[in-house]
């Protein structure tokens, strides 16, 4: 996210330089001023969204701090892949997932798709 910010930021500047090029120094300001803000804005809660999220994965997994690497927290995280694996065969074996959509229907052999 900060890199696509630092690209944009960047673009930004070529922009606000063709403009003032053409119609003068300080010209831009009034227009892109506005425009800096609020992708700025929009940047920062694009952050902070998915920091919120790591966070929250990390304390599903049990890794409270963020550094992992201890045993608990490995536990923790293959508890929690197990539960995630039971659950998606109870959702196929329910029929709530379709097994290997991409797969034909009619026409060639499985064997000769794969």
């Amino acid at each position: 996210v900060d890199q696509r910010y630092k690209q944009y930021r960047h673009q930004m500047q070529v922009v606000v330089s063709s403009f003032e090029a053409a119609a003068g120094a300080g010209a831009a300001r009034a227009y892109t001023a506005l425009a800096l803000q609020t992708i700025s804005k929009q940047f920062r809660c694009l952050r902070d969204a998915i920091s919120g999220q790591i966070r929250l994965t990390n304390r599903s997994l049990g890794e409270e701090d963020g550094l992992g690497g201890s045993g608990k927290a490995d536990v923790s995280r293959l508890r929690y892949i197990d539960h995630q694996l039971r659950q998606q065969r109870a959702f196929q074996q329910l029929g709530m997932v379709q097994n290997n959509a991409w797969r034909p229907q009619r026409g060639l052999p499985e064997r000769s798709v794969s």
